[in-house]
């Protein structure tokens, strides 16, 4: 059977069956959050720069061994679902371990600039790319992610005061072996059953899903999948562990970025919007829509003028010039829906605390002014051609895509040397006599610091020990 990371279909029963049967495990060695997200509403996010001497790089290697026995497994994750699906039983906690290239080079020194990963970006890290995808320069960067980060643990829970206390046994235990960079704390916001992120919107409705059960699932949500089908190969994720199991062992490329949003500023300018377009009551909701892509409910605006029908299963085909949804729109701009185009496996998670949160309904005055904000993470098989193509040339080229040249993503997208563009927005719903009107928006989400790693495989890091080359 093919190794995982050849599968271009979906995973269905035959095909999961074959791979738990497989002396090898494939499933067991693979690390979990990438087929599916861990589904834990609390996550804390550790950040290590290893010691520098080289009996500390021994120290170093059994420590992540006697870690990699506690990591969570994608078989791990089938088998908490189904005893929390069938019998309640709540899932434990979970642990994801990454490493960046510098990581791999302290922990194999006689590998530097001959590491066996075919990404360049990955290679590079993502301070080499600051002046690529137009991010602030390292400088300005939160202090913990302005040096070297080596690894990152990740921790999550439904429990949080068992999940800090998990942290700080793990943080006291490594701090012979490591400095501790930087530590982030994750927290799911809910709206009703939907998870949502500071702006209000309703967050993670369009995911590549890699089980056929998964798929199920969504077509018998409502809609169906019948216009956008969400199933994906493992391929779009997963790429050998160069230093796993030839033919078994597969690894996922990771992008972490800590983006801080600026809320009261957003809305402001979301409602400034609404008065350029003479958008007044329930209709001016359609402003922060035409932004996004969504209203705050998941309902797609390229299918209808106001909220109230969340759904994943649609395209803009009907919408060919942007009357309905505007082509800067981010949802629109970053997933065009369109074979061709990159996609990443989102799994981020918001941060920061606010005394009221979306679902509160706040005032302005209300509203964070910053320190809230996403822990984004993204997995791909290639950072250089997923995550980075997606950043700066879909959401931050004002000519892409091509003659329509919409402007910038108003919501990521970071203006470099081709700027901002001209952002034309529709006041009216799918009328074709209409001029859009310009008004630029953007600049609500600054970067404040991140790295790329990769997710190896577990038993590559059971077997860290052994020399490689």
């Amino acid at each position: 059977m093919a190794a995982l990371h050849e599968l271009r279909q979906p995973i269905d029963q035959n095909i999961l069956k074959a791979l738990q049967e497989n002396p090898q495990k494939p499933l067991e060695s693979l690390q979990g959050n990438i087929l599916r997200g861990h589904g834990r509403d609390r996550s804390i996010h550790i950040f290590l720069s290893f010691k520098n001497d080289k009996e500390t790089n021994v120290d170093v290697k059994e420590w992540i061994k006697r870690l990699a026995e506690r990591l969570t497994s994608a078989q791990q994750q089938l088998d908490d679902a189904e005893q929390y699906r069938y019998h309640n039983i709540s899932h434990r906690l979970f642990m994801n371990f990454f490493l960046s290239a510098k990581g791999y080079e302290y922990l194999y020194p006689d590998q530097k600039d001959k590491l066996r990963f075919n990404d360049e970006g990955f290679l590079c890290g993502m301070k080499a790319a600051q002046h690529r995808l137009n991010d602030p320069p390292k400088e300005v960067w939160e202090a913990g992610y302005q040096h070297d980060i080596h690894a990152m643990i990740l921790l999550a829970s439904d429990n949080e005061p068992s999940l800090q206390q998990e942290a700080n046994k793990l943080c006291d235990d490594v701090k012979t072996h490591a400095e501790i960079c930087a530590v982030e704390h994750g927290r799911v916001m809910w709206y009703g059953q939907d998870p949502i992120e500071h702006f209000g919107f309703v967050d993670s409705r369009s995911q590549p899903l890699f089980f056929q059960s998964d798929i199920e699932r969504e077509r018998q949500k409502g809609d169906g999948t019948n216009v956008w089908n969400p199933g994906v190969g493992l391929d779009l994720a997963l790429v050998p562990d160069p230093y796993g199991r030839p033919e078994c062992d597969s690894g996922s490329y990771l992008v972490f970025r800590k983006l801080e949003q600026h809320v009261r500023a957003f809305k402001e300018h979301e409602q400034k919007l609404a008065q350029t377009l003479g958008l007044t009551g329930e209709g001016a909701k359609r402003a922060g829509a035409l932004v996004v892509g969504r209203f705050e409910d998941g309902t797609p605006v390229v299918l209808q003028a106001a909220a109230g029908r969340s759904t994943n299963n649609f395209t803009y085909d009907g919408d060919p010039h942007g009357q309905r949804c505007p082509f800067q729109a981010h949802i629109r701009k970053v997933n065009p829906r369109k074979q061709g185009i990159p996609r990443i496996v989102r799994r981020g998670i918001t941060y920061g605390e606010r005394k009221k949160g979306p679902q509160d309904n706040p005032s302005l005055t209300e509203l964070p002014v910053g320190g809230v904000g996403l822990l984004f993470m993204c997995y791909q098989k290639n950072i250089a051609q997923q995550f980075e193509t997606l950043q700066y040339l879909w959401a931050s080229d004002p000519r892409i895509p091509r003659g329509q040249e919409p402007g910038i993503d108003p919501v990521i997208g970071q203006p470099g040397g081709n700027g901002v563009g001209q952002q034309k927005w529709p006041a009216q719903w799918n009328d074709p006599r209409e001029k859009h009107k310009p008004f630029d928006f953007h600049g609500f989400v600054t970067l404040k610091g991140g790295e790329y790693f990769f997710a190896p495989s577990i038993y590559f890091l059971r077997n860290i020990e052994k020399a490689i080359d």
